[in-house]
C-alpha cells in the first residue's frame, strides 16, 4: 500500500521500490559498505518473494505487469533466482498483449471481459504509459534481453511521440487517468524522461523529447520542488512532495543512461503541421493545422470509483499554439478527489473551476452540459486553407440523461485558420457556452470593446473577439483548476435556440520594439 489506514488500495506498488532498490544495487552497489550491501539485499529477496506471490495478472492498472516484470527480473539477476525471472517473463508477456493497432498502451482503468466501453474503446493514458509502463517495459528488455519486448518498447514509444506538444508537454486531456494529469506528465510517476533516455539509441527523437520535457519540468520547479502544473505557483497554492520525490528517480534513471546532448535539435512529429488524424481506439481526433495543434474527444469510458471527470461531446482537450502554448485545455468536469492523498484539497470553488470548452445549461439546480454526452459524434472537413471540426450530441447530465421537457440538442463548430481558432456554437435550449482561455493571472487582459478583448502574452498579442457581450465580462481575476493546473479568463456567452454564439481567438506577434540610439 502506499499509506497506512486505507487511504489508499494501491496493490503492489512493492514493485517500484524493488526496482529503485534493485537498480541502486545494480549500477552503485560498490558505493555501500559490505554490511549496507546485505542489509539492502535481504530487503531485495522479502520484497521479491512478497511480490511474486501477490502479483496476479489482473491486480491493479496496466502499469503494474509491467513494472512488475522489470522488479521481477532485477531480483532474479541480483539475487540469482531463477523463479523470478521466469515469473518477470510471465508478466511482460502478458503486458505485451497490451497495444492498440495504433501500439498505444491500453489497460489503465479497467481490463479484462468489461474492458471495451460501448463505443469500443480502451482505457488509454498516455502520461502513464510514457512515464512508468514503456520505461519499466525497456528495462526488463535491457535485462532479460527479450528482443520482442524491446522491439514492442520502441515502437509504442514512437507511437506515443504523437502525443508530446512541441513545448514538451502531453496532450492528455482525454485520457483514462486524466485525474492525474498536470499538463508535463502524472503527478506520482517516474516522468518519461528515464525511459526516453533508456531507448535514445533506438531513436534520436527520445533523446529530443526527454530534454523538452526536462526544460518544463525544471520551469515548474521553484524552490527545489516540482510544481503541479505552470500555474501552481503564480496561484500560491501548496505542493505537494510526492511529486518531487518520484520524477527524481526518473531523472536518476536519465542520469545513468547517459541523456545524450545534442547540438542539432531534432524534429518530433508535433513540429509539422500534418492534418488531422483519427485515434478510433481512444475516440480522439487530432489537429495540427498551421501554428495549431488540438485534440477532439468522444471518450465514453465509465466513471468508476477511481476513475472518471474525464471530458467527452466533443469538446477539445486541447487548443495549442506555438506562440503561446496551451490556449484551451480540458480539466475534469467534476474535481473529484478519486485518489484522496495524491490529489489537492481544493477549498475554493475557483480553485477547481471546469477549464474544458463546453456548453451546458442548469434546470432546478441541476446541470446538463455538452462533456457529459459520451454519444456524441464529430465529423472533420479539411481544405488546404481551414479545418473544420463538427461535434453534435445532446446536453446530458453526468448520469447520462437528456436535458428534461425541453430540446436538448446542440452543435459546436470548430475552425482552424492560419490565424484564428474559431468555435460557433448553438442549442436547441437556452443554455450558455463557455470558453476558458488559458492565462495566469499576471498576463494583462484589456477590454477594447465589449465583444473585443486583448489578452498580453509573453510572445504574442490574444485577440478575443464574442458575438454577443460575455456574462459576466471578463475581469483581472482567474480560475484554475489542479488537473492540469492552469488558470484561464473564462468567457461565457448565452445561448438562446434563435441566436448561435461564436468566439474567435486570434493570435498575432507582438509589436517589434522601436529601437533606440543612446549617447
Amino acid at each position: 500500500i502506499n499509506e497506512p489506514d486505507g487511504l489508499n488500495d494501491w496493490p503492489g506498488i512493492t514493485c517500484f521500490s524493488l526496482i529503485s532498490l534493485g537498480e541502486t544495487l545494480r549500477l552503485h552497489g560498490d558505493t555501500l559498505t559490505p554490511d549496507e550491501n546485505r542489509l539492502w539485499r535481504e530487503r531485495l529477496r522479502r520484497g521479491a518473494d512478497f511480490l511474486h506471490g501477490f502479483m496476479t495478472l489482473e491486480i491493479g492498472d496496466i502499469n503494474y505487469p509491467f513494472s512488475s516484470a522489470a522488479a521481477l527480473a532485477l531480483a532474479g539477476l541480483l539475487l540469482d533466482e531463477p523463479r523470478h525471472l521466469a515469473r518477470a517473463r510471465e508478466l511482460a508477456a502478458f503486458s505485451l498483449r497490451h497495444f492498440t493497432a495504433g501500439d498505444l498502451v491500453w489497460g489503465e482503468g479497467a481490463r479484462g471481459p468489461a474492458d471495451l466501453s460501448p463505443r469500443g474503446l480502451r482505457p488509454i493514458d498516455i502520461p502513464y504509459n510514457v512515464d512508468e509502463s514503456l520505461p519499466n517495459l525497456a528495462l526488463y528488455a535491457e535485462l532479460t534481453h527479450d528482443r520482442a519486448a524491446l522491439e514492442a518498447a520502441v515502437t509504442s514509444l514512437r507511437a506515443h511521440l504523437a502525443w508530446m506538444l512541441p513545448d514538451g508537454g502531453w496532450d492528455a486531456g482525454w485520457c483514462s487517468r486524466l485525474a492525474k494529469w498536470t499538463y508535463w506528465g502524472s503527478r506520482t510517476t517516474d516522468g518519461c524522461v528515464g525511459g526516453f533516455a533508456l531507448l535514445q539509441k533506438h531513436d534520436s527523437r527520445f533523446a529530443e523529447a526527454a530534454r523538452r520535457n526536462l526544460r518544463l519540468m525544471a520551469a515548474d520547479t521553484h524552490d527545489g520542488l516540482l510544481h503541479g502544473g505552470p500555474h501552481l505557483r503564480s496561484r500560491d497554492l501548496p505542493v505537494c512532495s510526492h511529486l518531487t520525490f518520484a520524477h527524481a528517480r526518473g531523472l536518476a534513471i536519465a542520469v545513468d543512461a547517459g541523456l545524450l546532448e545534442s547540438l542539432t535539435p531534432v524534429a518530433l512529429p508535433s513540429d509539422r503541421a500534418s492534418g488531422s488524424r483519427a485515434w478510433p481506439e481512444a475516440g480522439v481526433t487530432q489537429i495540427a493545422h498551421g501554428p495549431w495543434r488540438a485534440s477532439f474527444t468522444v471518450n465514453d469510458l465509465p466513471t468508476t470509483r477511481k476513475r472518471g471527470g474525464h471530458p467527452s461531446g466533443g469538446a477539445p482537450s486541447l487548443v495549442w499554439h506555438t506562440r503561446t502554448g496551451p490556449l484551451l485545455v480540458a480539466s475534469m468536469n467534476d474535481y473529484i478527489r478519486y485518489e484522496g492523498v495524491n490529489m489537492d484539497d481544493a477549498r475554493a470553488l475557483a480553485d477547481h473551476a471546469v477549464l474544458t470548452l463546453r456548453i451546458d445549461a442548469r434546470r432546478d439546480g441541476h446541470l446538463y452540459s455538452s462533456l457529459y454526452d459520451r454519444s456524441a459524434e464529430i465529423t472533420v472537413m479539411e481544405s488546404a486553407a481551414t479545418i473544420e471540426v463538427v461535434a453534435r450530441g445532446a446536453l446530458r447530465d453526468a448520469a447520462g440523461r437528456e436535458l428534461p421537457g425541453e430540446p436538448a440538442g446542440f452543435e459546436l463548430r470548430y475552425v482552424f485558420t492560419a490565424e484564428s481558432f474559431i468555435v460557433d456554437a448553438r442549442a436547441a435550449a437556452p443554455a450558455r457556452l463557455h470558453v476558458p482561455v488559458v492565462s495566469p493571472a499576471a498576463e494583462p487582459l484589456r477590454a477594447a470593446t465589449d465583444l473585443e478583448y486583448l489578452l498580453q502574452k509573453p510572445a504574442a498579442k490574444v485577440r478575443v473577439l464574442t458575438s454577443r457581450p460575455p456574462t459576466p465580462p471578463p475581469s483581472a481575476s482567474r480560475i484554475f483548476n489542479y488537473v492540469p493546473g492552469l488558470q484561464a479568463v473564462p468567457f461565457t456567452l448565452d445561448l438562446t435556440p434563435e441566436a448561435r454564439a461564436r468566439v474567435t481567438v486570434n493570435v498575432t506577434a507582438p509589436m517589434a520594439a522601436v529601437p533606440t540610439t543612446q549617447g
